[in-house]
């Protein structure tokens, strides 16, 4: 809970107990100005939220309470009144303003965002028009100088649109998530990049189906803040909703459960994902040029570039990996491995590439997943690593855990503390990235891996 929500609830829980317990109700009358003094400070200051509602017209009902029992109040009131209060409390504890986790590191984080079209490619995601071109938008990560003036970029944009095909995805009601809009992350928007004679790795990662670019923030952050580049986007109609400038809208229409024809759909879908990675990597070279203006003009080390990727994501950054030689290092969050062309299953991956996910998919859609990953493995050159987080889920290799307390109880959320399921997942990726991308030295990687939570399958 924010701040000032937390003060207007002690001061309720205070103005209830002068209630019950004061026969003089000056105390009453005065702790309930009081909170109304706090609610309306947490209204103009931080934004009311429907999950506040309950605290809200809790205090006129007080009030009321106060006008019709004078002299006590009866044991039916107290009750209802607790009740009411005990709901004023436990939903914005259960729905928080959830803040994303200090990156930490030296460096402040930037961001731009594109809008990108592919000319070369026809989208076959939409049949309705047979000359429409693939479009995406790119958001880019970097570190940079922090400008005291300006305010942090919001988690999600268009929270209006959003909000309806997010609860979609996760099968819940659409009121529910419209409280993100209150959430911020650590980034800014284009303020200037670091200064440094040093060209900077770059990070290029892939979400999962249904997902979004913003799901995975804290990870973007984390890296940001410690020198690395980063460049996420949403994959057309892969996405849970891609919004582009002029307010046109990609929808999610890769549901294809039932489709007579999954297999080639699936295969068709693997090969725009991994196109739109490699057209990324063209649009780079592009910026590095200056032939794209950006913050990170003439900064970038294309020498230097890692591709990851979380469920369908990681899937797709392990086929990109085989099929374009400017990818340096792979990782992949519990990656879904059965849309990988069983051509690169046989042929394995040849650069560093680490696997980390949950202990099993026994139970799932998806037995087979961990088999499949064998068969990968031993066909892929080392380094390589296959690391197991004991108490994880699909979700938890995403920012998802912080969104509730109690979010594993409605979404595939594993039982581990939020902050050390995203703390851990973090530090292993750039350990990973230290190690055999830049290539240096030092034991980030094996300390990360020397975890009570982890174990690694040889």
């Amino acid at each position: 809970m924010r701040p000032l929500e937390i003060l207007t609830l002690i001061l309720i829980a205070g103005t209830l107990t002068a209630l019950f317990t004061h026969k003089e109700r000056k105390i009453f009358l005065y702790l309930l100005f009081a909170a109304i003094g706090a609610m309306s400070l947490q209204y103009f200051l931080e934004g009311q939220r429907w999950q506040f509602a309950f605290a809200v017209y809790l205090l006129p009902a007080l009030y009321i309470c106060h006008l019709f029992q004078k002299t006590k109040i009866n044991f039916i009131t107290k009750g209802f009144l607790s009740v009411w209060f005990s709901f004023s409390v436990l939903l914005p504890w259960i729905i928080p303003v959830f803040t994303l986790p200090n990156p930490s590191g030296p460096h402040e984080v930037g961001t731009e965002l594109f809008h990108w079209v592919d000319s070369t490619r026809l989208e076959w995601f939409t049949d309705e028009d047979p000359n429409d071109i693939r479009e995406i938008i790119v958001q880019i990560w970097y570190p940079a100088f922090k400008n005291a003036k300006m305010n942090p970029e919001p988690y999600l944009d268009f929270i209006d649109l959003r909000a309806k095909t997010l609860a979609g995805a996760g099968a819940i009601p659409e009121f529910i998530p419209g409280h993100l809009n209150h959430i911020y992350t650590n980034s800014y928007k284009e303020i200037p990049i670091i200064n440094s004679d040093q060209l900077m790795p770059v990070v290029i990662f892939s979400h999962g189906i249904t997902g979004t670019r913003h799901l995975h923030q804290a990870m973007y952050e984390f890296l940001v803040s410690r020198g690395f580049i980063v460049v996420a986007l949403d994959h057309s109609f892969d996405a849970n909703l891609t919004i582009f400038p002029d307010g046109h809208l990609a929808d999610y229409r890769s549901n294809i459960t039932g489709h007579p024809d999954s297999l080639n759909v699936r295969t068709m879908q693997m090969n725009t994902r991994v196109a739109d990675i490699s057209f990324i990597l063209d649009q780079l070279d592009k910026i590095q040029s200056g032939k794209i203006e950006s913050q990170i003009n003439a900064k970038i080390d294309l020498e230097r570039v890692a591709v990851g990727g979380h469920s369908y994501g990681g899937s797709t950054a392990t086929v990109v990996s085989q099929r374009d030689n400017r990818i340096k290092a792979c990782f992949s969050l519990d990656s879904w491995i059965s849309p990988i062309p069983q051509e690169t299953i046989d042929d394995g991956i040849h650069i560093p590439f680490l696997f980390m996910g949950r202990p099993t998919w026994d139970g799932s859609d998806y037995p087979g997943n961990y088999p499949r990953l064998d068969s990968l493995m031993a066909h892929s050159s080392n380094p390589k690593y296959r690391l197991i987080i004991k108490g994880t889920k699909h979700l938890d290799y995403s920012d998802i855990p912080l969104f509730s307390p109690i979010i594993g109880y409605v979404l595939d959320v594993g039982s581990n503390p939020a902050a050390l399921t995203v703390s851990l997942i973090n530090e292993l990726v750039h350990g990973f990235l230290v190690k055999h991308l830049l290539g240096e030295s030092n034991d980030i990687f094996d300390n990360a891996i020397d975890n009570d939570l982890v174990y690694q399958i040889q």
